[in-house]
């Protein structure tokens, strides 16, 4: 730190350390081991459920093919936002219109369905898996590879690092028949395997815990750290208790709007029971936290560049405003900002009240940084 000669009113002087950052030691600087897990609502406003479900009717003419994004209001609403997307996936590309008129075969590459497949496919399995395969999604109750899913898609900003396992509740009603969905993360035989890739997809009720009797039955896998629900729609398709009859257009070449389907499933279940039927989910944040104390000794930072404060003239001297300055400036002392080698700030923290700064006091300040 280099000191200076600060000409103080008509040519009497004052020595003292100019300092425009102070540097912070690996003394000054403490990192909590401690991981803390702060789990919120993982809707608009933080709420933990929601009951009202829209779309965009411009979305049926765009993307509306392969996703489509669910809103929690009206579109004549400018606060509305998009809460999560839903999708349906063929591994042979039915239920969608092929998008290559040369291409006359099921399996098209063009096709939005089997795109919407091979993405998840890709993003959640194992490289040398092309399928998924759900324990107990046929008739049979035998393991099965799965060529359809439908999909439930977080926003990536809403789930921060991962979707809380155990802590959502999907409902879907078609017609008169509805099931309520959970993941098995608490069940006893989850207790050695937390923070799985991926969980199954059961029946149950956040309230109720798993259903017994279908403990074997897998409705698919939640994937809590990408935020998606991928749904055997095999499973969806069969009579309630073990599916809601979702009657998913397998049509080759053909637009069976299967995504839309879902959305309304979703929304059905909601409208027909408020309490009971609506979409709950809740986000989980790991926070690791950093303290810096910073100590401002007491010939530091005791001026400021205010312009109310002083002013230089073109000789270089600096004049104070107020003349009680002149022997015992005074500052006071607002942010404190972190910054890195190449004087970049980083990182901003406010005091919750001014503290005053002089040449008879010196300040530690305890800034907390969560990340």
């Amino acid at each position: 730190m280099a000191t200076k000669t600060i000409q103080v009113g008509s040519g009497a002087s004052l020595t003292t350390t100019n300092l425009s950052f102070a540097a912070i030691t690996e003394e000054d600087i403490y990192t909590d081991d401690n991981t803390q897990k702060i789990t919120r609502g993982l809707f608009s406003s933080n709420a933990a459920s929601l009951s009202t479900f829209f779309t965009s009717s411009a979305q049926s003419a765009s993307s509306g093919d392969y996703y489509y994004d669910v809103y929690d209001k009206a579109g004549s609403d400018s606060t509305r936002e998009v809460q999560f997307s839903v999708a349906y996936g063929h591994a042979l590309g039915s239920g969608s219109v092929r998008l290559n008129a040369e291409s006359n075969f099921v399996g098209s590459l063009d096709s939005p369905s089997r795109a919407i497949y091979s993405q998840y496919a890709q993003t959640l399995l194992p490289a040398h898996i092309k399928k998924f395969n759900f324990t107990g999604v046929n008739v049979a109750g035998t393991a099965a590879d799965e060529n359809h899913i439908y999909v439930v898609n977080f926003k990536r900003s809403r789930i921060k690092d991962e979707l809380d396992p155990g802590n959502w509740e999907l409902n879907l009603r078609s017609g008169s028949n509805q099931i309520r969905l959970i993941d098995d993360s608490g069940d006893a035989g989850q207790e050695s395997n937390t923070g799985a890739e991926y969980y199954n997809v059961v029946s149950g009720s956040l309230s109720a815990g798993i259903v017994v009797q279908n403990t074997t039955r897998t409705y698919g896998r939640v994937y809590p750290k990408r935020g998606i629900i991928v749904l055997s729609a095999t499973q969806l398709d069969l009579a309630t208790p073990s599916g809601i009859s979702a009657n998913t257009n397998t049509g080759s070449n053909t637009n069976g709007n299967n995504a839309f389907k879902l959305f309304t499933y979703i929304s059905h279940s909601a409208a027909n029971d408020s309490t009971n039927g609506v979409f709950k989910a809740r986000n989980l944040e790991e926070l690791k936290c950093t303290y810096y104390f910073l100590r401002v000794r007491n010939s530091h930072f005791n001026f400021s560049n205010n312009p109310s404060y002083s002013t230089t003239g073109s000789n270089g001297n600096l004049t104070f405003s107020q003349p009680t300055f002149r022997n015992n400036p005074k500052s006071y002392i607002t942010t404190v900002g972190l910054f890195n080698d190449s004087n970049e700030m980083l990182a901003v923290a406010k005091l919750s009240q001014p503290i005053l700064k002089s040449y008879a006091n010196e300040i530690l300040i305890k800034v907390k940084l969560d990340f």
